[in-house]
């Protein structure tokens, strides 16, 4: 993975896996730092998207400007005095974007305010190691940049789909620059059941998630305490099937 971002599903990926059914087409309507799906077995047909759109950017510029923006990357001066400038200035080419997204993203205490993130860990000798590895891996891959509605309705759906769902968690504003509303997650569960596919949620244990569960016979796969900025949470997975889990009910 060469983004880092808040709430990435990198350290859950394979525990949450285990409860995906079989699959040759994956659809994902929030991708965000792509941590599960850089993480799972690539399937036949892959499609994506993301609303952000420096996301979308990001991840278009290294399937088609990959060179360029690695001869950027490495020129480019990260110091403070460059994030502060880039906090309050956007860039106008794809590139430029790319850089700036990648900057605030990677570099920046919590992915939030101007102090730089300092310690053991090297975060642009990581973008270096993973940028190939990302290009081989996307290359095939369709990205979309639209509303969850519109996207999911706009796919034609084939063979054996699963849908993975990871958007924004209700009830965390506090902890990061959006959340989901109670009418946007009771909508995309609407979406995902007219879909008729095989589909997962992740969330939080709110008590609306628990009720639209419930009133819609849905299964809630407990995966365990997260830790958020400020408090402890406990991750769920909401299905509409069932696998051979324990921990499923």
């Amino acid at each position: 993975m060469i983004l880092r971002r808040l709430g990435n599903k990198k350290k859950l990926a394979e525990h949450i896996q285990s409860y995906f059914p079989a699959h040759n087409m994956y659809v994902e309507p929030f991708f965000g730092a792509g941590g599960m799906f850089f993480n799972k077995p690539k399937v036949n047909y892959n499609i994506v998207n993301d609303l952000d759109s420096d996301v979308f950017n990001l991840f278009q510029v290294v399937s088609n400007q990959k060179d360029e923006l690695e001869r950027q990357f490495e020129i480019m001066p990260l110091h403070s005095d460059l994030i502060k400038y880039w906090l309050k200035n956007e860039e106008d080419t794809p590139v430029k974007k790319a850089l700036r997204f990648l900057a605030l993203s990677n570099f920046v205490l919590n992915g939030r305010g101007s102090t730089m993130r300092l310690g053991a860990r090297n975060d642009k000798l990581n973008v270096y190691k993973y940028l190939d590895k990302t290009f081989e891996f996307i290359k095939d891959v369709q990205f979309a940049n639209m509303d969850f509605e519109k996207f999911l309705k706009g796919i034609e759906f084939r063979g054996n789909c699963f849908i993975y769902c990871d958007p924004p968690y209700l009830g965390t504003a506090d902890n990061y620059s959006s959340s989901f509303t109670e009418e946007q997650s009771e909508s995309l569960f609407n979406c995902l059941e007219s879909t008729k596919h095989k589909f997962a949620v992740s969330e939080f244990d709110h008590p609306f998630i628990i009720e639209q569960a419930q009133k819609r016979g849905l299964n809630i796969v407990y995966i365990g305490e997260r830790q958020n900025l400020k408090n402890k949470r406990t991750e769920i997975l909401v299905t509409n099937y069932k696998n051979n889990q324990q921990s499923l009910f």
